[in-house]
């Protein structure tokens, strides 16, 4: 039974893996092939199209820069990119789970494969350049492909399908605005692209990668309007009510940045009570018991806090070199404001309720 698990495992990771690797290898060497190249050697281009597809899963890379030798790191990567992993998990899990007689089973051992799979791609992948990080790849690769394979349709998370549609609710919001400053600051837009210059091909596949990293932009504009603010390199800060930037790269998304301190989006602290009363919202209309909605209000209270420390995590980090560290927004600075205002909302509306009740039945 166990190698049976095994291969009908290994047998759809293994093409999971390869309906998101050949479209990487085909825009790895077409992008070779039309850039030029002094060597007739392919190893590049197919160390790139694992790279990729590694950078799809967020996975962290070791970068030493050819010109100086410095060594620097790529952490802060596309969000966007998630969907393709995730698609191709979806795709090929179905055929695990109607092989195998339990559900769980069949869902560790194709997240097992998988893993094992990326990590060995990760090895073979690495150069004198660029290394990707293959001790990290499971911290990535399993919990992506392990909760890629649930419908979460249970009646049991009804509660945290909320809060995860209220975090993607104030998400798109913030990617509202920030689409909306991109506009307003056309202009530099507009230089920032001409500076890059990548060429007809190559413009092509950064305006992909840019969309891609929309979510991670957009993300790092929630955090500013609800005050926590966020980074652009060591040294930095970018908030309403308080403004250091030193320079920005060369790169389009980040025309939307302010240009200045806007003290009038102080309120931006509000937004998060709001957010915190929002996803409790339905705990505290189903459960007018004590117990049953202490347990519901916390669990859903610690998940939503944690699934925002998550998105924090993998939305920032450093951006080649590490003048470019911290990028994004600081996961804990964040996760501390959240949690602060779920419990304020918990005192509010579950434990003052229960005091004042209990002190209403002993007098």
């Amino acid at each position: 039974m166990l190698k049976r698990s095994l291969a009908v495992s290994f047998q759809q990771a293994a093409r999971a893996v390869a309906l998101t690797l050949f479209p990487a290898s085909f825009i790895s060497l077409f992008a070779w092939a039309t850039a030029g190249s002094q060597s007739g050697n392919t190893v590049d281009p197919l160390r790139g199209s694992v790279w990729i597809w590694l950078g799809a899963h967020l996975v962290p890379f070791h970068l030493a820069i050819s010109s100086s030798r410095t060594a620097g790191a790529l952490t802060i990567l596309p969000i966007g990119a998630l969907i393709f992993p995730i698609w191709a998990i979806r795709k090929s899990f179905p055929k695990v789970r109607a092989a195998l007689p339990k559900i769980e089973g069949a869902r560790f051992f194709f997240a097992l494969t998988y893993t094992v799979i990326a990590t060995v791609l990760a090895v073979l992948s690495r150069s004198g350049g660029i290394t990707p990080l293959w001790y990290f790849v499971p911290l990535f690769t399993f919990p992506i492909s392990y909760i890629a394979t649930y419908d979460f349709q249970a009646s049991e998370t009804r509660y945290m399908r909320f809060a995860f549609h209220a975090i993607l609710l104030f998400w798109g919001i913030a990617g509202v605005v920030m689409g909306i400053s991109l506009l307003s600051h056309w202009n530099v837009l507009h230089d920032l692209g001409v500076v890059v210059a990548p060429g007809f091909i190559g413009g092509f596949l950064f305006l992909i990668i840019q969309a891609l990293y929309i979510p991670n932009a957009a993300f790092a504009g929630l955090a500013y309007l609800t005050g926590v603010g966020f980074h652009l390199g060591a040294g930095t800060s970018i908030a309403a009510t308080h403004f250091i930037v030193h320079g920005i790269p060369a790169i389009p998304l980040l025309a939307a940045l302010p240009t200045g301190k806007h003290p009038v989006l102080s309120f931006g602290y509000a937004l998060i009570a709001l957010f915190a009363v929002v996803v409790l919202l339905p705990v505290l209309r189903e459960n007018s018991l004590f117990k049953s909605r202490q347990f519901f209000a916390l669990r859903t209270s610690l998940l939503t806090v944690l699934l925002l420390a998550i998105f924090s995590f993998i939305s920032s980090g450093e951006l080649l070199t590490s003048q470019m560290y911290p990028v994004g927004v600081i996961w804990w600075r964040l996760a501390s404001y959240f949690a602060s205002a779920f419990l304020g909302v918990l005192v509010l509306t579950t434990y003052l309720p229960a005091l004042v009740k209990r002190a209403r039945h002993n007098g």
